[in-house]
């Protein structure tokens, strides 16, 4: 160990610093990286926080850690042993869903020098939960090497029957121009979330929604049922119904068939999964799904290739494989640390013989703050898929949930395999909390709120080797770039207003919810 020449208490009070703002980590299946991204929430988020703007004052955010107390004796000391860990706050959660995001425990020694940055990183392990408003860890009592360390967090609302109205369309931008803001284009209904099932972090959620897509779900997440505390387990029905929805693509553009009676398209899925956590960074996911599809006659005719060979039904099992490294430092809006994931999807297994396809997913990004308030990020998103001639309903390109070029969102640039480049500079114009002097309730007594301007640039490349003749922006390289405003607040809502140039010299303004790169 080195031995340090200033004081402890010298030393922490010198190092301090403070974050602002909460964060979130959804489990996901299916398509793992866009289900924490999907604007379902964004829109009921975004309603609520212009509602409650308005009641809201200003406030100094308060310091994540705080030490209450340090022994003078100990100036010469550069290590402290825990001799005790206390819990405030958790009314609903069970102890052991806090102490399992901890990566020390009762008896461990700590180096002082490096006691700011891990109570630092331990709190944001506790923030990405998702379970709490605010987390502050602190020294509560020190008595020569002995280390009484206080957590204090503070809960959010945990149940929210969700009334639903959100859109159809694959982002706002296509919605608000091509469809000119057509409210039959959207979705409404309800959906009931319980965040904290048990107070064990599980997630309850069941939804019945209506208009332009009928959906029946019921999702049941756990995330450990070991003793161990790492192995999860995952349950999902799902039964999905459409009248209307893209037959194929023309010209990089969307083309939609109506059925005037019964539906086009019915969907069936039921998924069961398991997860292994070994440590608090690494996650690994294993998930099998019986899905089964089918369409009317005339859709078929109109695209022979929608389940290939104008088949009008589809039923296949799906083996997923997920595996993420996530080092970021607050989940919901990173400004540093760094975040990999690769995905492995075997679609048919050969027991029904209507499917075969294989694809690869590897997505990295790496953020870096600069200091002063400016931060940066590179991000690289790869995906190889085959075979080359694959069903329109299976084969996803660029232009689906993450998966786009801004500047781009208006196109659907299909294809069997892309890569994308991204990088983006941001400054922190102003980082603060909201507190609410009407609603006394802690769950929406306090929400942040911080606002980063930015400067991005992107590059992608998509290859079709089978609908290149009606996708003529694949198989070539597309740019783009812009500037930006980014709006982080209530309950981790992400809001981005961004003005872009394409590579086809085309600038536009641009709405989007949600993190864009993870």
């Amino acid at each position: 160990m080195c031995h340090s020449h200033t004081t402890i208490k010298q030393y922490i009070h010198s190092t301090i610093r403070e974050y602002s703002h909460t964060t979130i980590q959804q489990y996901d299946h299916k398509t793992i990286q866009q289900y924490n991204h999907k604007t379902t929430q964004q829109y009921n988020h975004l309603f609520l926080f212009f509602l409650l703007l308005f009641s809201f004052h200003l406030s100094a955010n308060e310091t994540i850690v705080g030490f209450s107390s340090m022994d003078s004796d100990t100036s010469a000391k550069n290590y402290f042993i825990i001799t005790e860990i206390s819990l405030s706050g958790n009314k609903r959660t069970k102890e052991h869903i806090i102490f399992r995001e901890l990566d020390f425990a009762v008896g461990d020694t700590l180096q002082a020098e490096k006691l700011i940055e891990i109570l630092e990183e331990n709190r944001n392990q506790v923030y990405n939960t998702t379970l709490f408003n605010d987390v502050k860890i602190e020294v509560k009592e020190q008595q020569g090497l002995s280390t009484h360390l206080h957590i204090a967090v503070e809960e959010r609302w945990y149940v929210f029957p969700v009334p639903i109205f959100e859109l159809t369309d694959r982002n706002f931008n296509v919605w608000w121009k091509e469809y000119n803001r057509d409210l039959s284009r959207t979705e409404y209904g309800l959906r009931f979330y319980h965040y904290n099932f048990r107070g064990r972090k599980e997630l309850l959620k069941a939804t019945v929604q209506f208009g332009f897509t009928k959906k029946y779900e019921l999702e049941y997440i756990m995330p450990f049922i070991d003793k161990a505390r790492k192995i999860g387990a995952y349950y999902k029905l799902s039964y999905i119904l459409n009248r209307e929805l893209p037959f194929r693509n023309f010209n990089n553009r969307q083309e939609f068939y109506k059925h005037e009676e019964g539906f086009a398209q019915k969907r069936f899925n039921i998924s069961i999964g398991s997860s292994l956590r070994p440590n608090i960074h690494s996650n690994h996911r294993l998930f099998l799904d019986y899905v089964h599809n089918s369409i009317v006659d005339t859709l078929a005719e109109m695209n022979p290739n929608y389940f290939l060979d104008g088949k009008t039904q589809q039923t296949f099992l799906q083996l997923v494989y997920d595996y993420s490294n996530d080092q970021r430092d607050i989940v919901a809006y990173p400004l540093s640390g760094s975040y990999f994931n690769v995905q492995f999807l075997q679609t048919g297994l050969g027991v029904f013989g209507d499917v075969g396809m294989t694809s690869l997913v590897a997505n990295y990004t790496q953020y870096v703050p600069l200091g002063n308030r400016f931060y940066a990020l590179g991000n690289v998103k790869a995906k190889l898929s085959l075979p080359d001639k694959q069903p329109f309903f299976n084969q996803r390109g660029l232009g689906y949930g993450l998966d786009y070029l801004r500047g781009y969102e208006f196109f659907i640039i299909d294809g069997q395999s892309f890569s994308m480049f991204r990088t983006a500079f941001k400054y922190q114009l102003l980082s603060t909390k909201l507190r609410n002097p009407l609603l006394k309730s802690d769950q929406f007594r306090t929400i942040p709120l911080a606002i980063y301007l930015k400067t991005f640039g992107e590059l992608g490349y998509i290859k079709d080797d089978y609908y290149q003749d009606i996708n003529p922006l694949a198989n070539q390289w597309l740019k783009s770039a812009g500037i930006g405003v980014d709006i982080f607040s209530f309950y981790d809502l992400v809001a981005s207003f961004e003005y872009t140039r394409n590579g086809l010299k085309d600038w536009g303004f641009y709405v989007s919810f949600g993190l864009n790169y993870d």
